[in-house]
């Protein structure tokens, strides 16, 4: 397979709604009919910021995330699991209308995903670990063995840290390399190496057939904006939690 090209991700978000219920989105999934998504903000609340979006309240879907590749299908008639019985995993797809699919992040990579032929959505959790293991290529090829075209997909990806705080180690750019991702930056005048988490995840959906044009980005780090987004890394490990939520109206 010929490796897809490297370059900027596309697309600036919107933010909508104030308080509780602030929240932001990408045109290219808010000009999709039907499709409801936000990625939470510092201060929000994921269930009032949806409500208000779909003007109703809606159940929520999600796993308990271990940095992994798992994928779980939300069937039409599954019984959604309780808080403290949530299946271990990274990754939900469904086309189950009138079901959120939420993943948590604090400087991981949020991304969405939604085919408009077929009616599947995805949300992805994918950290450095996660994004070396190839989060966001599971579920893409979970939506592919249902029949979804890769190049009828959209993907948007939310605010996570950005290339320019990102500062790792040796064994996370080692890991990376090793991995055959793009998106490692050499240390200079004694700075660690650093990562850009988007590029390595925009690849992997270039890689399997995604369009360059469907493919979009908040452009916000989540370490540079503590007026807006919680941050891992800046908060020294004791961040709150942002969601990043796609549905289909019910």
């Amino acid at each position: 397979m010929n490796q897809p090209p490297a370059g900027d991700v596309a697309g600036r978000c919107r933010i909508a709604g104030s308080g509780t219920t602030r929240r932001l989105t990408l045109p290219l999934l808010a000009e999709v009919p039907g499709l409801i998504h936000a990625f939470t903000t510092r201060g929000s609340l994921v269930e009032e910021a949806i409500a208000e979006a779909a003007g109703r309240p809606l159940p929520f879907a999600s796993v308990r995330q271990t940095h992994g590749t798992e994928v779980h299908t939300v069937g039409d008639h599954d019984a959604l699991a309780a808080p403290g019985e949530r299946p271990a995993g990274d990754a939900l797809i469904t086309r189950r209308r009138g079901v959120g699919l939420q993943v948590s992040v604090a400087d991981c990579v949020p991304a969405l995903l939604c085919d408009p032929v077929s009616g599947w959505i995805a949300a992805v959790h994918a950290g450095w670990r996660g994004t070396v293991a190839g989060a966001v290529t599971s579920a893409i090829r979970a939506l592919a063995r249902r029949g979804v075209r890769s190049d009828d997909l959209r993907m948007v990806l939310g605010p996570s840290i950005g290339l320019c705080c990102f500062e790792v180690g040796e064994e996370v750019v080692k890991a990376f390399r090793r991995a055959g991702l793009p998106g490692t930056t050499p240390g200079v005048d004694g700075r660690p190496a650093r990562i850009d988490l988007l590029e390595s995840n925009r690849w992997q959906a270039l890689r399997e057939g995604v369009l360059p044009e469907r493919i979009a980005a908040s452009g916000l780090c989540t370490a540079c904006r503590p007026d807006l987004l919680e941050s891992h890394r800046r908060s020294r490990g004791r961040p709150g939690r942002m969601a990043a939520v796609i549905a289909w109206r019910g």
